[in-house]
């Protein structure tokens, strides 16, 4: 019998997480007690990383890097080198764009973990998304590690570094 509550219940999220990917939503798949286990500060980078996800799932390059800092360095997998800077990360970010290997159908967070350590905070979490034109999209599965610093009251990005996860 318990199986087949698990599998409703399995079945449900599913459904639930098929049809925010179809809207194009970013959700954050935990429990209620693992965000009630988030202190105050490591709720506010989740929102800040939630916030920049989102502008990335829209495709909105304008939105995206208000949330970037201008010494950004930037590891990615479709990328034989190391991006750095604000520049050339938004001048590789808006090519890719253009071309269209990299718009976002749908993008979801998965496992998020963050850590404070006083005025920086390192967020790791698995992702999957939707990429590419819309007629030949493709899911990928990536790891995810960003570090934020805190300058002026304000969290800004200074490393993204994204991996396949598998």
């Amino acid at each position: 019998m318990r199986w087949w509550i698990v599998t409703l219940a399995l079945g449900a999220i599913a459904a639930g997480a098929g049809q925010a990917a179809a809207r194009g939503e970013t959700q954050m798949p935990t429990t209620a007690a693992e965000q009630a286990r988030m202190s105050p500060a490591e709720a506010e980078v989740w929102e800040v990383i939630e916030a920049f996800n989102k502008a990335f799932a829209d495709n909105n390059p304008d939105l995206y890097f208000t949330f970037i800092d201008e010494e950004i360095v930037v590891i990615i997998p479709s990328s034989p080198y190391r991006i750095e800077g604000l520049a050339d990360d938004r001048e590789e970010f808006e090519f890719s764009l253009r071309k269209g290997s990299t718009r976002v159908g749908y993008f979801q967070e998965l496992q998020p973990l963050v850590r404070v350590y006083g005025d920086t905070a390192v967020v790791t979490y698995y992702s999957r998304g939707s990429y590419g034109p819309p007629e030949d999209a493709k899911t990928a599965f990536l790891k995810e590690t960003d570090v934020l610093v805190k300058k002026s009251g304000t969290w800004k990005i200074v490393h993204i570094h994204v991996s396949r996860a598998q």
